[in-house]
């Protein structure tokens, strides 16, 4: 397991509370430290971590030519250690989709944690609140109850919850429609006691959907107009907008260009996955499932990893093998071959139509070297929607 310190970053050694966690893992898959990632237990999440390295250099290369800076977004990977290299590398801060990956981050002593997601619920409200306490804490808001019961935790607990305006840029998810209705919705957040604006967010994720590269660069434009639009609007009633939040993996180098936008959230780039893959370059695929061969009919590659370890199955590819993903079912991934090669017990990478929600199936990475072998076992915190007892932590 990491061990040591890294000044002004906090413990790189496992918080008390998840270090029976940490205990666990290594007692579960400990044996694999010293293997060749072909000699795995499989199903296995593997984690190329020179590649991983790379790809985080090589975006902090590029926004230093960039205005944007990046907090980059921990759902992808939801690795206290890969945020860790992340921040290092010069992230102003982590983005994460839950106030259980925030509260995860803080007790690893990583801070500036961007909750980018509105939060309802008595009980993961009170938890952002206490967090706010010790760590520089944003959420996501779009509405002026939920807003107000942000403010009334805040102030019970003595803290100050930073919080920014969620934009509806063409998601049609989360966040207000219009410039008006997000200036309503400022001007009641700035009479809150215990809320301090600090700007909007904004997500253009309906542009990923598009592959054609002057499609997609065209809705992310209007995407940016729309955002950048309601910061203006903001501004020009007395309301500061400072953050301007937004950016994914398939728009990053567009929305960290775009006049206005002080930071992106692009998460995906860090490990890569067959979904981003096909729309940019840049940037290695550095995870993989490591799957083993159980049969060959005719025709037919079947390896024991399903739809219950690999995320978006039929975009997946096995490396170095032209087989095409026909259909995924839990435990069967089954790819199209004519080829004898790979045989029956063979071990196979096999690259992940989607990150996130691969890495949401498994408990830990086994963290390979440049030759393959497996030098740690980090652990996936925390992993799904469940709580793991931090409401009461």
């Amino acid at each position: 397991m990491t061990q040591g310190t890294r000044p002004g970053l906090g413990p790189a050694v496992p918080p008390p509370e998840f270090r029976d966690l940490y205990q666990r893992l290594t007692d579960e898959y400990g044996a694999a430290i010293g293997r060749h990632r072909s000699e795995l237990v499989t199903p296995a999440l593997v984690l190329d971590l020179p590649a991983a390295r790379r790809n985080v250099a090589a975006m902090a290369a590029a926004l230093r030519t960039m205005p944007a800076a990046i907090r980059p977004h921990i759902k992808v990977h939801k690795s206290p250690e890969l945020a860790r290299l992340q921040v290092e590398a010069g992230a102003i801060g982590l983005s994460v989709a839950t106030v259980w990956e925030a509260v995860t981050l803080a007790r690893f002593g990583l801070d500036h944690l961007f909750v980018v997601n509105t939060v309802a619920g008595a009980a993961k409200i009170r938890v952002l609140a206490d967090l706010a306490r010790e760590a520089d804490v944003i959420v996501a808001v779009d509405d002026p109850t939920n807003a107000a019961d942000l403010a009334a935790a805040a102030r019970g607990t003595g803290a100050e919850l930073g919080v920014c305006i969620e934009v509806d840029t063409g998601m049609d998810r989360c966040g207000v429609d219009t410039s008006e209705a997000a200036l309503a919705l400022g001007r009641q957040i700035v009479a809150m006691r215990g809320l301090r604006l600090v700007g909007i967010t904004g997500y253009e994720g309906h542009c990923s959907l598009t592959v054609d590269r002057e499609e997609r660069h065209a809705l992310q434009r209007d995407a940016m107009a729309l955002f950048i639009g309601v910061a203006e609007r903001l501004e020009a009633d007395g309301i500061p907008v400072p953050v301007r939040s937004a950016g994914g993996t398939a728009t990053w180098d567009w929305t960290a260009r775009y006049p206005g936008v002080t930071e992106i959230q692009a998460g995906s780039y860090v490990v890569m996955d067959e979904f981003h893959g096909r729309m940019i370059g840049g940037f290695e695929q550095a995870l993989t499932v490591a799957a083993t061969v159980i049969s060959r009919p005719p025709g037919r590659l079947i390896i024991d990893a399903g739809s219950k370890s690999i995320g978006d199955g039929e975009l997946s590819r096995i490396v170095g093998h032209p087989e095409r993903a026909v259909r995924f079912d839990e435990e069967h991934g089954v790819f199209a071959s004519e080829d004898p090669v790979p045989r029956i017990g063979d071990v196979v990478a096999v690259i992940p139509g989607y990150a996130p929600s691969t890495v949401n199936w498994f408990d830990a990475y086994h963290v390979v070297d440049a030759d393959g072998i497996v030098t740690d076992i980090w652990p996936v915190i925390p992993r799904g929607p469940g709580h793991h007892g931090l409401v009461n932590a």
